[in-house]
């Protein structure tokens, strides 16, 4: 058996003691000392999750600082051309090094909202994440009901723009059609502009991403339905956007984070969490939102309930980052603070 020791999260807050791995399965955790010297030493905590990705789009290039419509708006945005004249190796080598990227700064499971069709979300495949990935498709145009059961019969569900991109019958079409064949259907909201938050609940999304531009009163409607929100703070920030944390936070939603498109920012969520958490370290008690948003509601939308904490039985998905004394969540929300090991399955890298 591997061991690894330090401060183990426990599902709200972190102890010391050990964790043993066996055969890719955590078949051991305790308090104290391991039994056998262990292989690392650090926090230990379940593999992080990137709730938000685009993940086809790091080798575009582009010049200047495009407004946020001409750069990821549907079907003729910057990023919209390059995706349809992109060669399928070039994708599925942005793909790949997405991944190793992800699985380098601790991060085991990711959520990607794949353009492209059924195509699309193949590469994905293809390109082989290591990740345990949830995988959203989108339609090519306007909504085939031959089209949408390719899609959904290779992927997890459906991830729209926004209700802003397309018309009411089309989007009705697609999330009726996504929810008889109990698929997850995530969208954009509020990203541009304040978008109708009842009209977006109609749908009854599984999670919605940004809210840069909602009300207090939206927000509280997710949290009244249950609809966690993912917020994406660097790429908010880049299309000169101030992300509301604190009122996202006050809502009472569950608030997840993600890193948005591949081209705008390095998919290292300690980073993503490292601006979130700057974003709240005046309000107070920002520790305990980190916590439950970066290791727990994140795996809550992948996982369900299931790997919210280092636990007997559960897959070997685990990261170890480096103790500096500061505190955990100031260690594992450090870019600059070396990983200390992230053990994935029977990987250990």
């Amino acid at each position: 058996m591997e061991y690894l020791s330090g401060l183990v999260f426990n599902g709200s807050g972190f102890s010391d003691g050990y964790v043993g791995i066996e055969n890719g399965i955590i078949a051991e955790v305790g308090d104290g000392k391991p039994p056998g010297r262990p292989i690392a030493e650090g926090i230990v905590t379940p593999g992080l999750v990137n709730a938000h990705t685009h993940s086809a789009d790091g080798l575009l290039a582009f010049s200047g600082k495009p407004d946020l419509k001409e750069l990821v708006m549907p079907p003729n945005g910057m990023k919209h051309v390059y995706l349809k004249n992109a060669s399928e190796e070039e994708l599925v080598m942005s793909m790949r090094s997405f991944s190793d990227v992800m699985l380098s700064t601790g991060t085991t499971g990711f959520i990607d909202f794949r353009e492209g069709g059924r195509k699309g979300v193949e590469l994905m495949k293809r390109s082989s994440p290591a990740q345990k990935g949830m995988i959203l498709g989108r339609p090519l145009g306007r909504y085939d009901a031959n089209e949408l059961n390719d899609i959904l019969e290779v992927s997890d569900g459906i991830g729209l723009s926004s209700i802003s991109d397309a018309d009411k019958s089309e989007l009705d079409a697609i999330a009726d059609h996504v929810h008889r064949k109990g698929k997850v259907l995530g969208i954009h909201a509020s990203e541009r502009i304040r978008e109708d938050i009842g009209r977006i609940m109609s749908l009854s999304p599984s999670f919605v991403v940004h809210m840069v531009e909602a009300t207090d009163a939206d927000m509280r409607m997710c949290a009244d339905n249950n609809i966690p929100i993912v917020s994406c703070p660097r790429s908010n920030i880049f299309f000169g956007k101030t992300p509301p944390m604190k009122r996202l936070i006050d809502s009472g939603a569950d608030i997840a984070i993600g890193t948005d498109n591949a081209m705008l920012c390095v998919p290292d969520m300690r980073a993503e969490a490292e601006t979130f958490a700057s974003m709240l370290e005046s309000k107070g008690r920002y520790e305990d939102h980190i916590i439950r948003s970066l290791l727990m509601n994140c795996g809550k939308i992948l996982y369900g309930a299931d790997k919210l904490r280092v636990r007997t039985g559960m897959p070997a998905d685990v990261a170890v980052f480096r103790m500096s004394g500061r505190g955990a969540v100031k260690d594992i929300t450090d870019p600059r603070n070396d990983m200390e090991k992230v053990v994935f399955g029977r990987t250990a890298v």
